[in-house]
């Protein structure tokens, strides 16, 4: 049975590792901890490890041997990257060495997550060797890790750059939930009009990240959603989609917004390469939000009441 092991359980973690159990694979968890999540699954083995303890994340890898690696861990937080910047940056930019190391030595591919974060939003439909250009500290961090894989000249490593990824989750509540959860409340909520993205269904991403471990694809792949929305665009979809009142979303403008963290204005991604090289088309948010109506609205309701 082949092995693979995932590092981290947040939100594309769980996912992630739910796919594989469900393929039957030999799966193993690397995080701080279970979370409570697949306990009792006999596939599954959880290896409790800080990302940013470079001897144990080395040792823990190396024990393992897997056959294939994805790392998930992440400081996503945005405006708290700019106050605990030692933390995102051990975690975003030094751990991800620390997985490609032995990964390196080991000769096991390795799959890395990354972000749209890493450009400056000026032009937006960004292929992948397009300028980098970070103007928060988050997106600095996952430069830097990006950069620290890069220079470890492991031939076996693919990074996937992903864009406000969603999905109906246990773990972790995303813009997507969020705007939903509002809606249903019927409670106001302010979204921005000129902030600008290729929105990542977590379904479909996981399914790509097991293309890109079956075909042995390395390099840097570009992995948005099919179709350009603004934020209020998209909580207008939910709403429509959903058969919710929209009067709840109100526009706004990035002005308005106190935040600690600069925003790109457009960070959409071009995923023509990955309908090239992988034979991957992605749904519109439309095609994506019916699905996830389709198969999880009862779920949905049973998370948040």
């Amino acid at each position: 049975m082949e092995k693979i092991a995932i590092i981290g359980l947040g939100m594309i973690g769980y996912e992630i590792t739910k796919k594989y159990n469900e393929l039957g694979y030999d799966t193993h968890i690397i995080n701080r901890s279970d979370k409570g999540f697949f306990k009792n699954n006999d596939n599954i083995t959880n290896h409790f490890v800080d990302i940013t303890d470079e001897n144990k994340i080395k040792k823990t890898i190396e024990n393992i041997n897997p056959d294939f690696v994805v790392n998930t861990a992440a400081f996503t937080n945005v405006d708290l990257c700019e106050t605990e910047k030692e933390q995102a940056y051990k975690t975003n930019a030094l751990s991800v060495g620390y997985v490609g190391a032995p990964c390196k030595k080991l000769n096991i591919p390795l799959c890395h997550i990354s972000t749209d974060y890493v450009f400056d939003g000026e032009d937006g439909n960004y292929v992948e060797n397009d300028e980098i250009n970070p103007i928060n500290y988050y997106g600095y961090t996952k430069a830097e890790g990006e950069k620290i894989l890069n220079e470890l000249n492991h031939d076996l490593t693919s990074i996937v750059r992903i864009s406000v990824p969603y999905c109906i989750s246990p773990v972790k509540v995303n813009f997507f939930m969020w705007v939903l959860d509002m809606l249903k409340k019927g409670e106001d909520m302010n979204i921005l009009i000129d902030q600008w993205n290729t929105p990542t269904f977590i379904n479909e991403l996981v399914d790509g990240i097991v293309i890109i471990h079956k075909k042995d694809a390395s390099g840097l792949f570009h992995f948005g959603g099919g179709e350009k929305v603004s934020r209020y665009e998209f909580a207008l979809k939910v709403a429509e989609i959903f058969e919710m009142d929209k009067t709840p979303i109100n526009p706004v403008e990035s002005s308005e917004m106190n935040w600690k963290a600069n925003r790109p204005k457009d960070t959409t991604l071009n995923n023509g390469k990955i309908e090239r090289k992988l034979k991957i088309k992605l749904k519109t948010v439309d095609e994506c939000l019916k699905e996830i109506k389709g198969s999880s609205y009862k779920f949905i309701s049973e998370l948040h009441h």
